[in-house]
């Protein structure tokens, strides 16, 4: 599995770059996904009888919450909610000092029309060539997750893609600026890199709070973001601990009453905590994450509380995987889900793998009508880099 970690050269540059110029000094490199998926079985409040939920016709099932990527029964396989291409340009103005952009086209993009996607547009600098300290400032992804940094570069893990129980929130990027710490401790094998990050971002007509909760164009805010993480591997093992808080605003532009706050500058807290080990060829993959919104003035008390758990083997070209993810809420109404996932990774060339996953979900959802559902759903993705 160690071509996985390989795999995360990827950022802030990809391993296996393109020279665009004599010096070097300007470099292209990519990744894909082509993934498609169909929903074979689904029932939601113990019947199996097709229902509507919003825009769409289930059983169904959201294997992509930023950009809602949603797959309906009746559709039978389809290949444009997930497939993707990216590109990222990265120059060198000195052995210090660099600038990066990526720039992703998606099948499926609600959130910008059919535009490409820019996920990162940020400067670097250190203030040597073997400074432990790296500083930056742009565009960047959130990273509330381990696999945040390469969410959208599959090649990167085992699976068709990270449990959505776990991934997935309206806001995903930033713009700001961060800095990070890498030092060796002591004569031991362990490495630390500490890294904080600020910032904002807002979105208008949010498609996660638009398309899957609320019907109605929704913006949503993050800002003063405020984060931190520490991670600390030794070339087997891999733990991080992330902490961040931020302000949120959700609003909805109503002819008559204006603006419309559902949520206003409300104080929010995300904890998160990983722990991974690549041993010979045992692959374990764990991640325990929460997220609190609590304001007793306005009777708001949103805790989610979500994990995943994953066992894998690799036998050459070839690593099955067990996983199993949940989250829920802690008071009513009770939002919750449940999954099981067998994956199957075949590295049948360089630089490219082609994986399937059968996922089992339940709705734990306390509702009175129908949520998602329950649903089985088969997917297939080919994923590489260039």
């Amino acid at each position: 599995m160690k071509k996985l970690v390989c795999a995360l050269l990827f950022l802030p540059g990809l391993a296996s770059a393109i020279d665009l110029d004599e010096s070097g000094s300007l470099k292209l490199s990519g990744f894909y996904n082509i993934t498609g998926a169909k929903v074979i079985s689904g029932s939601a409040l113990g019947s199996s009888t097709p229902w509507n939920y919003m825009q769409y016709k289930c059983p169904c099932s959201i294997q992509n919450w930023e950009y809602t990527g949603m797959y309906e029964k009746e559709k039978g396989w389809q290949f444009d909610q997930e497939s993707l291409i990216g590109v990222q340009i990265k120059k060198e103005f000195s052995s210090t000092f660099s600038a990066t952009a990526q720039f992703i086209a998606r099948a499926n993009n609600p959130n910008q029309g059919s535009r490409p996607t820019v996920d990162w547009a940020y400067l670097t600098w250190q203030p040597s060539e073997d400074s432990a300290w790296t500083f930056q400032a742009g565009r960047f992804r959130i990273p509330l997750y381990y696999y945040s940094d390469y969410l959208y570069v599959g090649y990167a893990y085992p699976w068709v893609r990270p449990a959505p129980d776990v991934y997935g929130w309206p806001i995903f990027a930033y713009n700001g600026a961060n800095v990070s710490y890498r030092t060796q401790l002591g004569q031991s094998d362990w490495a630390m890199t500490a890294t904080a990050w600020t910032g904002s971002y807002s979105q208008s007509n949010n498609a996660y709070y638009t398309r899957l909760y609320y019907g109605t164009p929704t913006d949503d805010a993050w800002k003063k973001i405020l984060g931190a993480s520490v991670t600390v591997n030794n070339g087997i093992f891999d733990v991080r601990a992330m902490m961040m808080r931020h302000e949120e605003t959700v609003s909805q532009n109503d002819p008559v009453a204006g603006t419309v706050y559902l949520l206003k500058d409300q104080p929010t807290r995300i904890y998160g905590l990983s722990a991974n080990m690549d041993y010979k060829n045992w692959l374990i993959k764990t991640e325990l994450d929460r997220f609190e919104q609590k304001n007793p003035a306005i009777g708001l008390n949103a805790i989610y509380k979500y994990a995943l758990i994953g066992v894998g083997y690799n036998y050459g070209a070839w690593t099955p995987m067990y996983t199993y993810s949940q989250y829920t809420t802690v008071t009513e109404p009770i939002e919750a889900r449940s999954s099981h996932y067998l994956s199957l990774r075949w590295d049948f060339r360089k630089n490219m793998a082609l994986k399937v996953q059968y996922d089992i979900s339940k709705d734990k959802s306390h509702y009175s009508y129908p949520f998602f559902g329950d649903s089985r759903v088969l997917s297939v993705s080919l994923q590489g880099t260039f």
